[in-house]
């Protein structure tokens, strides 16, 4: 027994044989420890989740089947370190290298974590929806949250290793500060496509009108929005000026107003505007189209013509549907005018000439 002690005490570099076993075991212990990890995670733990209705156990386990192997074989030499007797210098360095090394293991986690929740949550929300906004947003979005979560990671491994990083951190408020002042108007209307994104005070394929112009909603962009005019001109209208302006969506109308009026000639007898009314009426209220309130009112005794005011609505099934039955419609009074003989105003002058 004597023998065995004085061979495990036996200087070798500063360190006796049973510090270097210890150390080589605590790194076998981490090697087996990892292969044991991943073969629980196989074996088990991924037909297990996938039972799961849960999406989110699978998502906690891709985000930490290789950075937890990385992690545990990194605790294994960190802990197996402590019993090496090292130079001040190189025990710093190994032990700094080892928690830096556990930081970018759980910025490595974070990361696939923000990859897996876009993928299974966000990625069906935003191609279900019918806007471009979304799809161009989650890009940038998702690119930005990666940035700030590896500078994250990057500072608390400089801080960990004692490095000041007041200095640094100033440095880049400058630097923000100065990016921000050049790209002033772009984040204007990158938070102003936001808003619009979240209000919805439109959607693509809206017929909208503001102060700029009307048209047809073709995109909605991170930067601006494309709206298509009548005479088929495009807008390009930047997201902070549709913001600031009231805006009008017809394509929001639950149904649509018609008022138009009707007028027939002054030697009309009272039956027969009467019977114009009647007419009127009964073919709106028979046309499957429209809805109440009809009023149908005798209005005024105009310069040429005794006016009928006629006010319906139509159902919202777009702009064609609306002309379509304004068309219908028309077309069955002028026939039924005709039929029974009520004649309809043109502008007339009658000539009196007296003679002497």
């Amino acid at each position: 027994m004597g023998i065995v002690m004085d061979i495990l005490n036996t200087l070798i570099f500063k360190n006796t044989l049973y510090q270097y076993i210890s150390f080589s075991l605590f790194v076998i212990l981490g090697i087996l420890l990892m292969k044991l990890y991943r073969y629980v995670i196989k074996r088990f733990l991924r037909d297990l989740v996938n039972k799961s209705r849960i999406k989110f156990d699978d998502i906690l386990l891709d985000a930490a089947e290789f950075p937890g192997m990385i992690f545990i074989l990194a605790a294994s030499i960190y802990l197996g370190l402590k019993f090496l007797t090292l130079p001040d210098n190189l025990h710093t360095i190994l032990d700094n290298s080892i928690k830096v090394v556990i930081i970018l293991c759980s910025t490595w986690f974070a990361l696939n974590l923000l990859d897996d929740i876009v993928e299974y949550y966000i990625q069906p929300i935003v191609e279900a929806s019918e806007t471009k906004f979304d799809d161009q947003l989650i890009s940038p979005l998702r690119k930005l949250l990666k940035i700030l979560i590896v500078i994250l990671g990057i500072l608390t491994a400089l801080k960990t290793i004692g490095y000041d990083i007041t200095a640094l951190l100033a440095g880049l408020g400058i630097g923000g500060l100065a990016v921000a002042l050049a790209a002033q108007d772009t984040i204007k209307n990158f938070i102003a496509g936001i808003l619009i994104f979240v209000d919805k005070p439109f959607k693509i394929k809206d017929w909208i009108k503001f102060e700029g112009g009307e048209g047809i909603v073709e995109d909605i962009g991170v930067r601006s929005t494309k709206i298509r005019t009548f005479d088929d001109s495009l807008i390009v209208v930047p997201n902070t000026n549709l913001v600031n302006v009231n805006i009008e969506n017809f394509s929001e109308m639950r149904k649509r107003r018609v008022l138009v009026y009707i007028g027939l000639t002054y030697d009309t007898p009272v039956e027969k505007i009467k019977k114009a009314k009647e007419i009127i009426r009964e073919i709106i209220e028979n046309h499957p189209g429209t809805l109440p309130p009809i009023r149908i009112t005798f209005y005024r005794f105009n310069t040429y013509s005794l006016d009928i005011r006629v006010e319906y609505f139509v159902r919202n099934f777009g702009f064609d549907y609306y002309l379509n039955t304004i068309d219908e419609i028309n077309f069955k009074i002028k026939e039924a005018f005709d039929r029974e003989s009520i004649e309809m105003a043109f502008p007339t002058e009658t000539i009196y000439i007296r003679r002497d």
